[in-house]
């Protein structure tokens, strides 16, 4: 059972990760005409990132905590934390832009 877990946790944390990085790009790249919501596809984009780094972080974490601490998973952790810092910085930076 535990096994089964363990590879159910990887599956989901590379499948979130890679959904989350692929549609992120997508939206970002989308080009934005303006509109009733500048800057929309931006936005979400950032949001999808966030949120597929988030929920492969938790799989991640499930991972190391059912006793699997393989060296490549700090190593992942590690990369993970780069777009987490980057998307916090930029919400910052528009954050401060916006006030």
């Amino acid at each position: 059972m535990r096994s089964f877990a363990l590879a159910v946790c990887g599956i989901i944390s590379v499948l979130a990760m890679s959904a989350g990085v692929l549609l992120g790009i997508f939206l970002i790249l989308s080009p934005s005409g303006g509109g009733f919501f500048p800057d929309l596809g931006f936005a979400m984009g950032l949001l999808a990132l966030g949120t597929g780094n988030l929920l492969s972080s938790i799989c991640n974490g499930i991972y190391w905590w059912l006793g699997k601490r393989p060296r490549w998973l700090g190593i992942v952790t590690l990369m993970q934390s780069l777009p987490a810092l980057l998307f916090a910085g930029l919400i910052t930076c528009e954050m401060a832009h916006l006030s």
